[in-house]
């Protein structure tokens, strides 16, 4: 009876495995297309979020308006980083197949981006290399600069809100308080 149970156990794991692996391949091949529709709509959003963005580094130029300014390119640099990942999951798709998609995906979900950039290499599509860097260096640039800008207003808020109590020739000693 254990021996029964025993092999119950085992032929269940393995269908739970086996489910486990074509569940993420139809995943990998339903989010393929999923982003292959939603691609253009991230491409226009990027765009216009590219031109806001312009506007709103010009306007922390005003000490003021620089904590808004880093939380919007904070925000945006997320939205940069999705149409990297698009980006890099199309070009790994196009160029290298399924195959590539699903190492890159196990390689933490953002693998596609660096086989795309070597798939774009390797069949000399200098292009693709280029764009793929480009919003690479935009998704790390804008965040960087958010941070910059976020780290600037509070340091503002800290000098502006510091209160002198006791002026200078007023000050106390332990003395005085004995």
């Amino acid at each position: 009876m254990n021996a029964l149970k025993s092999f119950g156990g085992a032929m269940l794991g393995i269908s739970i495995f086996i489910g486990l692996i074509f569940g993420s391949i139809l995943l990998f091949t339903l989010g393929a297309q999923a982003s292959i529709f939603a691609a253009p709509y991230i491409y226009s959003i990027t765009g216009i979020l590219f031109i806001i963005n312009i506007v709103v580094l010009f306007s922390s130029m005003i000490q003021g308006t620089r904590g808004i300014a880093g939380w919007i390119l904070f925000i945006s640099s997320y939205i940069y980083g999705i149409a990297t990942w698009i980006y890099g999951l199309l070009v790994t798709l196009s160029l290298w197949g399924i195959f590539a998609i699903i190492i890159g995906l196990f390689l933490g979900g953002v693998g596609v981006v660096p086989i795309g950039l070597l798939a774009s290499i390797f069949h000399g599509r200098w292009d693709i290399l280029f764009t793929l860097m480009a919003l690479i260096a935009l998704t790390y640039g804008t965040r960087i600069l958010a941070y910059v800008l976020i780290n600037s207003h509070s340091k503002y808020q800290q000098d502006s809100q510091f209160i002198d109590l006791e002026p200078e020739e007023n000050i106390r000693s332990w003395k005085d308080i004995e």
